[in-house]
């Protein structure tokens, strides 16, 4: 990339000057410093994601928005080196109109942004579609294992304990949710590790459970919100404001098609009837029990219609007994004895998803901090959620693979494990890339102003390898941030990873990835690090400059 940059330079003077014009370079320099903005404002919204308890539909929204961003950061590639090719073109005496320059180089652009957001997707969806079935399946329970983490159910080895006993902190922290992101595809890809997913699995899984229900506050609300429609059904059923629409309506075609067979007897239609019958129909069809009005006319479907509602609401306002949920009950029951009605618990516990003959009462004392609700619902209802959902978990693990019964819980799993760590190495390469581009084009029209006043060697030295500053510092930081460790880095956990996957495989298809255990590790020993220091700068854009976009990711605190 320095030789092709550096072909482009023209001297003068001995100084070198950008080879594209001046608002030209001024133009990419604006993109690119607002691009880089964006990429550093996503950068931090997917670590928030990743340390979190989030969902396949988020993960999906912010791939989406990682993938827009390595398309646009690749077609400011190609915008830049058009841009510079058109120039090199008329040196040469080839002038093209400003029309057709305009065209070709967002035609070019347009192409390199769709290639690049297609071959991303390519990598992703051929690794999630490859995956295997024990991979989907461990990276399940790493993803159990990583909200119990986050949650602070569980803890690692050597690192520190937050004042509540867990390293909630830790995770919450940039470099700990930098290091989160990468620990399921590590723990997933490894069959060291298989044991250790496995055996928490049930513990695991009813934390999950309650994390992403909002705990015991959330399923009380949960309860609240389910009582609220109990009681809306009970005010309609006591003031005999049932909705009996569906009753009406099948009375409604069973009387006109009696009336359709009288007419039948006598060889009539609703629509021929002779004038003079008008009032002879109306007395029989009054006499089948649809008081029909003394100017109905026996073609008249809505009139008749009309009338069959109005006597099938005199009929249920006459009766002591209604059918409530196809059951019958009497009216007028006082509240407490309706919502224990075995129709009425049976809907609670549907939608509460409680074990059968758990009695759910209709009030729970707040006085002793929700002790009761807790033993008599939210215990139940883990325990229900947990006995439902674990035989998947413990499943085969071919029924994950392509046609087995739990492909799409595999497939979303691995999508979850897949694409954090292979977005923030895309939304990483793109901000570096780009951070030395903006260096670059800021550093070459700098310097020449600079060495049109007066000389200086350091600033010569960097007019004519703009590119050694930019390189220079983004290859010291690299470095510095794989030597110097932080509380994860010196962590006996993070010892055992290093012991355990120096020379092992990650095995995410059939086929190990080119990279080893212990290099993957060492990207994450340097981006844990690095994150630290630049996420709080990424999220100062993101809250300020972006006025806080979300990417497609809202926190529950949000």
């Amino acid at each position: 990339m320095t030789d092709q940059v550096q072909e482009q330079q023209w001297v003068q003077n001995g100084i070198k000057r950008s080879v594209l014009p001046a608002w030209q370079n001024w133009l990419v320099t604006g993109i690119t410093l607002t691009y880089l903005i964006c990429e550093l404002a996503f950068n931090s919204r997917l670590l928030d994601l990743v340390g979190s308890v989030s969902t396949a539909d988020e993960v999906h929204n912010m791939e989406r928005y990682g993938r827009t961003l390595t398309a646009i950061a690749a077609a400011l590639l190609v915008l830049q080196f058009s841009l510079i090719g058109i120039v090199r073109l008329k040196k040469r005496g080839t002038h093209l109109t400003a029309k057709a320059s305009t065209g070709a180089v967002l035609l070019l652009c347009l192409i390199a942004g769709t290639l690049t957001w297609h071959a991303v997707e390519w990598v992703i969806e051929r690794q999630v579609s490859k995956s295997t079935g024990e991979f989907r399946q461990m990276s399940l329970l790493a993803q159990l294992y990583q909200h119990a983490l986050i949650e602070g159910q569980q803890t690692l080895q050597g690192i520190p304990l937050d004042s509540a006993g867990g390293q909630v902190q830790t995770w919450t922290s940039p470099s700990g949710k930098a290091f989160l992101a990468t620990l399921p595809i590590l723990l997933s890809a490894s069959d060291r590790y298989r044991k250790l997913l496995e055996s928490g699995t049930e513990h695991n899984l009813r934390d999950n459970i309650s994390a992403r229900e909002g705990g015991l506050l959330g399923y009380y609300k949960a309860w609240l919100q389910a009582r609220e429609e109990v009681h809306k059904q009970y005010v309609a059923y006591y003031n005999d404001e049932m909705d009996i629409t569906e009753t009406v309506q099948l009375e409604q075609a069973k009387a006109w098609q009696r009336y359709e067979r009288s007419l039948e007897a006598k060889r009539l239609k609703t629509w021929n009837v002779p004038r003079r019958y008008y009032a002879t129909v109306r007395n029989q069809v009054r006499g089948q029990g649809v008081p029909v009005s003394n100017n109905w006319s026996p073609s008249d479907r809505s009139g008749f219609n009309a009338a069959v509602a109005k006597a099938a609401r005199q009929k249920y306002l006459a009766q002591r007994t209604v059918v409530y949920r196809g059951v019958t009950i009497p009216k007028r029951l006082d509240w407490g004895v309706f919502f224990r009605l075995n129709v009425v618990q049976k809907e609670l516990r549907e939608t509460l998803l409680l074990p059968a003959n758990t009695l759910v009462r209709e009030e729970y004392p707040l006085n002793d901090k929700l002790k009761s609700f807790a033993l008599e619902l939210h215990t139940p209802h883990l325990d229900e959620a947990v006995k439902r959902q674990l035989p998947e978990l413990r499943a085969a693990g071919s029924s994950y693979s392509a046609g087995g019964v739990n492909e799409k819980l595999g497939e979303d799993a691995a999508r979850a494990v897949i694409v954090p760590p292979i977005a923030l190495i895309f939304s990483l390469a793109g901000a570096l890339t780009h951070l030395a581009k903006l260096l670059y084009l800021l550093l070459v029209p700098l310097t020449a102003a600079i060495l049109t006043r007066r000389a200086s060697r350091p600033v010569r030295f960097l007019n004519r390898h703009p590119l050694a500053l930019p390189v220079a510092l983004i290859a010291a930081l690299v470095v510095t941030f794989g030597v110097i460790n932080n509380s994860i880095t010196e962590s006996g956990t993070w010892q055992n990873l290093k012991d355990g996957l120096a020379g092992a495989k990650i095995s995410i298809t059939d086929e190990p990835l080119p990279l080893s255990g212990g290099a993957v590790l060492r990207v994450v020993h340097a981006v844990s690090i690095g994150q630290s220091y630049s996420y709080p700068i990424n999220q100062y854009l993101r809250e300020h400059v972006l006025q806080g976009f979300d990417f497609g990711y809202v926190t529950r605190e949000e």
